[in-house]
This record gives C-alpha cells, sequence and structure tokens, in this order.
C-alpha cells in the first residue's frame, strides 16, 4: 500500500511540475507582451507570439497525464482533487496565455502622443495580471485557500482600471479613421486584461477547491468559469 501511495505521489509530481512550467510559460508571457507594448518592441512581441505554441503544447499534456492518472490509477480524496483542479485551471492558462498574445500583437513601431497614457495604463493592468500569476501559484504549490482567496481579491483592482480607462477612452474625440481603429484597439485589450484577472480568480477557485473541497465565488458574482 505504501509504495502503491509513493508511486501515485512520484506521478502527481510530474503532474504538478509541468502545471507549475505552464503557468512560469504564462507569467513570462504576459510580461515580455506588456514590455514589448509599452516599448514598441515589435521583435519580442512576435517572440510573444510564437511561444504562445509551448503553452498550448504543454496545456495538452497536463490534460492528457491527468486523464491517465484519473483512469489508471484510481485516485482518491486529495489526489482526485487535485488532478480535476489541474486540468481545469490549464485551461484557464491557455486563455491567459491567448490574452498575452493579443497584447503582443497590438504592438507597433511607434504611437501616436494621445495614446501614449493609455498604453502605459493597460501596460500596468498586464503587470498586475503578472503580479497575480505569480502569486497564484504560491497559492497553487502551498494548496492554500487563503493565499488563493487573498490573489482573488486584486481582481477588483483589474476591473476597477478597466472602468477608468473605458471612460477616458470613450472621451477621446478621434479626428481619424486610423485614430478611431487605435482607440477600439485599445478599448479591447482594457477587456483582455480584464479577462486575464477573471481567469486567475478562477484558478484561486480551484485551489481552494483542492485544499478545501468547495468552489466558491470570490471576487464579484459574475467570473470566470
Amino acid at each position: 500500500m505504501d509504495q502503491t501511495i509513493s508511486k501515485l505521489d512520484e506521478k502527481m509530481q510530474f503532474f504538478q511540475e509541468m502545471l507549475i512550467q505552464m503557468v512560469n510559460r504564462v507569467e513570462e508571457a504576459i510580461y515580455q507582451a506588456q514590455y514589448a507594448f509599452r516599448n514598441h518592441d515589435v521583435e519580442l512581441a512576435k517572440k510573444v507570439i510564437t511561444n504562445d505554441w509551448f503553452i498550448d503544447q504543454l496545456q495538452e499534456m497536463v490534460e492528457n497525464d491527468g486523464v491517465r492518472l484519473l483512469v489508471s490509477e484510481t485516485p482518491y480524496g486529495h489526489y482526485m482533487r487535485h488532478i480535476i483542479a489541474g486540468i481545469k485551471i490549464v485551461s484557464s492558462l491557455e486563455r491567459m496565455g491567448d490574452h498575452a498574445s493579443h497584447m503582443a500583437k497590438m504592438a507597433s513601431s511607434e504611437e501616436e502622443a494621445m495614446f501614449i497614457p493609455f498604453v502605459e495604463r493597460i501596460s500596468e493592468m498586464a503587470l498586475l495580471g503578472a503580479t497575480m500569476t505569480r502569486k497564484v501559484v504560491e497559492a497553487f504549490i502551498d494548496v492554500k485557500a487563503e493565499k488563493a482567496i487573498e490573489v482573488a481579491l486584486l481582481d477588483d483592482k483589474m476591473d476597477a482600471e478597466r472602468d477608468a480607462l473605458n471612460a477616458d477612452l470613450f472621451a477621446l474625440r478621434p479626428e481619424t479613421e486610423a485614430e478611431m481603429e487605435r482607440i477600439l484597439n485599445l478599448f479591447y485589450l482594457t477587456k483582455e486584461m480584464e479577462r486575464y484577472g477573471d481567469h486567475v480568480t478562477t484558478i484561486c477557485r480551484w485551489i481552494v477547491y483542492m485544499d478545501k473541497g468547495q468552489r466558491p465565488k470570490l471576487n464579484g458574482p459574475k467570473k470566470t468559469e
């Protein structure tokens, strides 16, 4: 019996390491995406977009490994909760990687002066997303519901900044079609960053499930499942 548990623990460790690697890649992606967006680094933006493929591959690897563990190891108790949560978490991580890639696609070689303050503020939203990602992996490693709940609270800042940015963008008066297109792109990015925070909140809910066996609503009446 002890030997069976030991082998299962080894397999669970590998499963968790792949998941953590995926989180780390997502954190790197959002950090690099905001840097490329803020500093007009088109080459770095291309790298972020290309590297999104690796995040997608890690999602598939974690999901496949999780299914194998459920089928072949017949896990019980906290083992089963961890596998189920891991399979769900990678779905959110894949979407977070997409949001980082979308931000990178908005990087341009130059920016009109009227949009620079908005670029800065959206980049700060992305940096908040990177911080949330780092904190959520710490909560995941420790399997601490309390830490996860604290991370989810940071999403309130993301939501508030999105509302403020949208109001200021709406107040702009574009004079050309190009300016109107850029305003729409910036609206789109504020939504992308807000959704990024929602996905972190979803991960937090699954960490609470891993620890407590429950998935409470966190940080608002309606969050990403």
